[in-house]
């Protein structure tokens, strides 16, 4: 399978001082294995809109967001805070939904984000990120570039499929602290893989 992968990164002057841009690891991982990659920083909310807006209108198979970010939602390199509803909204004009959105936050696989998307019109098939209820979980940027090459690698190589995304989340979480989990939209919830980590009250997903 051919991956058509955009990826945004808004990083803190401190990441980009010691050029931790993990962005530039998707984007030429993506390259090698024969897929599209486009790779932009996105500095503030405006640009964010912007990378949303081309990668629509390019009809990008995966819309790749890295930042930090909490609980609550993410955080942009002027420090904006922009909360998981807002974030959703965002996607809500776009000509054409990316079918998996990868949150490469903090706590980018909080189930507040899919809870945004089911009460919106608009959604992605397939959100994933990583949970974190304590720090030696929370995502890092070492983490992260050991993690979503595998992610991509079984992606091109079996489809973007329930069995291939389930696939990489276990080897992700075997290789390293972090909590991966992926969720698919299933008629009128997200269903989440796995089932046990971290589960919120309140969350609208199901299990997998």
């Amino acid at each position: 399978m051919k991956l058509k992968v955009f990826t945004a990164e808004s990083v803190s002057p401190e990441d980009f001082y010691d050029r931790d841009w993990e962005g530039h690891i998707v984007e030429e991982i993506v390259r090698l294995l024969g897929g599209k990659a486009s790779y932009r920083i996105v500095l503030n909310d405006e640009l964010l809109c912007r990378a949303i807006k081309t990668a629509s209108d390019n009809d990008y198979d995966v819309f790749h967001l890295s930042c930090h970010g909490s609980e609550k939602g993410i955080k942009l390199s002027d420090k904006t805070r922009i909360s998981w509803e807002e974030l959703a909204d965002h996607f809500q004009k776009a000509k054409n939904l990316p079918k998996a959105l990868i949150l490469s936050s903090c706590v980018g696989g909080d189930s507040g984000i899919a809870r945004a998307f089911t009460k919106r019109k608009r959604r992605p098939q397939v959100i994933f990120g990583a949970e974190a209820k304590e720090k030696k979980h929370l995502l890092t940027f070492p983490g992260a570039c050991i993690s979503w090459p595998i992610l991509y690698t079984v992606l091109t190589t079996r489809g973007m499929n329930p069995t291939a995304f389930k696939d990489a989340v276990n080897k992700m979480n075997q290789i390293t602290p972090h909590r991966f989990v992926y969720r698919r939209w299933d008629k009128t919830k997200y269903r989440r893989y796995p089932k046990h980590h971290f589960r919120r009250e309140g969350t609208t997903c199901g299990a997998e």
